[in-house]
């Protein structure tokens, strides 16, 4: 279990009650068996706080403000050139959140097409950015028995208790506690983010959740 010394220590700039938090963030670890070690305790912490940019973000921010940085994200699905077979238009989406994010997550993990509006509905909340119709889901499902809870109320998801009990059901379905007690940091913000390029970020924050949650 951490205290709130450390998580404030870790966590200086973080929103919201720090009671609160840490009291979430330790009812998930005990659900999923995280607090059973301390490298396990680390990573969660280390984990979450980047995803949720030190505890101070607790929902996706899809307002691209240039045309060539969506481009840079999604090399594969935007263009500059607005006549590219199969591809969008970027300047059509910048500073356009919602059409982003139906464009980018329809038809994929259980959201609907792009007119759907799933794709924005189910935008990545919570303490690890869960995103998708299936995830929320099943997270709903694990934490109240009834899958139907996140569905109908997406924004509960960035509530503190939500945030963490909904992070503890990814780490647990993807076997999280086994790649921090293997110490397969990479492999674990693999399975997070979908890449390791911030893999080189993230250690960084591992080092300081080493040093405060001993």
């Amino acid at each position: 279990m951490i205290s709130t010394a450390q998580f404030s220590a870790f966590a200086p700039n973080a929103t919201g009650n720090v009671l609160e938090l840490v009291q979430a963030i330790n009812q998930a670890l005990a659900r999923v068996g995280a607090d059973q070690s301390l490298r396990r305790v680390r990573y969660f912490m280390a984990q979450t706080a980047f995803e949720t940019d030190n505890f101070t973000a607790w929902e996706e921010d899809l307002t691209y403000t240039t045309p060539e940085r969506l481009v840079a994200v999604w090399p594969s699905r935007f263009s500059m050139n607005e006549n590219a077979p199969g591809m969008e238009y970027a300047p059509d989406c910048v500073r356009a959140p919602e059409k982003l994010a139906n464009l980018i997550y329809a038809n994929r993990y259980g959201d609907g097409d792009v007119a759907s509006g799933d794709g924005y509905a189910y935008r990545g909340r919570g303490g690890l950015d869960l995103t998708f119709h299936a995830n929320y889901s099943a997270a709903s499902a694990y934490i109240y028995n009834d899958s139907s809870v996140y569905l109908n109320n997406p924004d509960l998801l960035a509530a503190p208790k939500d945030a963490f009990l909904s992070a503890g059901w990814f780490w647990e379905a993807n076997n999280l506690n086994a790649l921090a007690d293997s110490d397969s940091f990479t492999e674990a913000t693999r399975v997070i983010n979908g890449s390791t390029d911030s893999v080189a970020q993230r250690l960084l924050v591992l080092d300081q959740a080493n040093a405060i949650f001993v």
